[in-house]
C-alpha cells in the first residue's frame, strides 16, 4: 500500500499519479482532507477518461508528480 499523500497540501495545478497508474492534475481542492477534483492528463487503463474531471479519494493518490 502507498503512503498516503496529505490532500490539504494539493494545490490546483499539481499533478498526482493515481495507484492504477493514471496522472491527473488538481483542478481544485475543497480542503476536507479526503478528496480533490482532478483532471485526467493519462489513464492507461481506460484512455476515455483523459480529459474527463471527477473527485479522487485521498487513498487512490499514490505520489505528487509537482506543480504545473
Amino acid at each position: 500500500m502507498s503512503e498516503l499523500v496529505n490532500t490539504r497540501e494539493l494545490t490546483p495545478g499539481t499533478q498526482i499519479e493515481l495507484v492504477d497508474g493514471a496522472v491527473a492534475e488538481v483542478v481544485s481542492n475543497p480542503l476536507d482532507g479526503v478528496w480533490v477534483f482532478a483532471r485526467y492528463l493519462s489513464s492507461p487503463g481506460d484512455p476515455a477518461r483523459i480529459g474527463s474531471e471527477e473527485m479522487i479519494f485521498a487513498q487512490d493518490i499514490a505520489s505528487v508528480r509537482g506543480a504545473a
